[in-house]
């Protein structure tokens, strides 16, 4: 049983506000990138180290900027949803009017 099913179940039947899930999804998300962005090795961070190449310390206000960031575009989506369904409606209503003259 996968760690999904298994919270599920111990939960019971609730939901989630739509706030919580955005950041939970937020928060998964920048600890990946972060994670992808990190050396995992230790011989090719010493290779790294003895080439100088400037390693970026990672620290957790570095992580929740990134958060931010992407809650920000998360909650956003929906308002350039909505402006995209707007000028695609604007455009057919322009060009039915051209058709008409």
């Amino acid at each position: 049983m996968n760690e999904l099913q298994e919270l599920t179940s111990a939960g019971g039947d609730f939901t989630i506000p739509p706030a919580h899930g955005i950041a939970a999804i937020a928060l998964t998300m920048a600890m990946k990138y972060h994670d992808i962005g990190t050396v995992q090795d230790g011989a090719l961070y010493q290779q790294y180290k003895l080439e100088g190449k400037n390693l970026q310390p990672l620290s957790i206000d570095l992580v929740f900027e990134t958060v931010m960031m992407i809650e920000r575009h998360l909650m956003a989506s929906s308002e350039r949803i909505a402006n995209i369904l707007i000028e695609a409606i604007d455009v057919e209503i322009d060009d039915e009017e051209k058709v008409e003259e």
